[in-house]
């Protein structure tokens, strides 16, 4: 026996293969800026020695969502020899981050302190980076929640050298109530195909429909 369609069933059918295509509506990544300062620019050795480490202090710069960011690089400089290294037994050194949410222009600070260990010599180096503060910090700025970890850190080559040791920390955007994620109401195209297709087996089914009762 033909069962017949009815507009209405049909029509449910179409929405719901609209909502099957885009189920969830598509959330913009959150934009931030950041800024990496480091305590200072050179970190000397032991006893006022001519042998120093040399940190950059990166630009201001921009990310949107979950991003991996560069602390500083760093180079050795010494002119000492093997029988009398250079030496960093407690050299203290902390990296202040500072972030802005872009979309409420609130910003806020976090600082990792640590201290370098270790030695060089005009053809060598040995120099260690050792934290003293928690190596994962968090900040609220504009509803959302910014999770900053240190990353890993690699040592400077010798005096020199072409390799240049490096410090980077990855930051977790997690966005909350309210915060600078903002929620895109434009179907995706899969669901504007579905839809599409759906229209006319509505429109053929309430004419057979109607041709039925006639």
């Amino acid at each position: 026996m033909y069962k017949k369609h009815t507009l209405p069933s049909c029509a449910g059918i179409a929405l719901a293969l609209l909502l099957l295509a885009n189920p969830s509506a598509r959330a913009d990544l959150i934009s931030w800026g950041y800024n990496w300062t480091p305590s200072a620019a050179k970190i000397s050795a032991d006893g006022g020695s001519s042998g120093y480490l040399s940190l950059t202090n990166t630009l201001p710069n921009t990310a949107s969502g979950s991003s991996n960011t560069v602390i500083t690089n760093l180079r050795t400089f010494s002119n000492a020899a093997s029988s009398g290294p250079d030496t960093f037994t407690h050299a203290n050194v902390s990296y202040t981050l500072q972030l802005t949410d872009t979309a409420s222009h609130t910003s806020g600070n976090l600082t990792f302190a640590g201290h370098f260990s270790g030695s060089m010599t005009g053809s060598s180096a040995n120099v260690q980076l050792h934290f003293t503060s928690p190596m994962t910090q968090s900040l609220a700025l504009g509803g959302n929640t910014y999770s900053v970890s240190i990353g890993s850190y690699t040592p400077p080559g010798p005096p020199g050298a072409s390799n240049v040791g490096s410090l980077n920390a990855f930051v977790s955007v997690t966005p909350g109530n309210g915060g600078g994620g903002t929620i895109s109401s434009v179907p995706e195209p899969s669901a504007l195909l579905l839809a599409g297709l759906a229209l006319p087996w509505v429109s053929l089914s309430g004419w057979r429909a109607r041709r039925k009762r006639r």
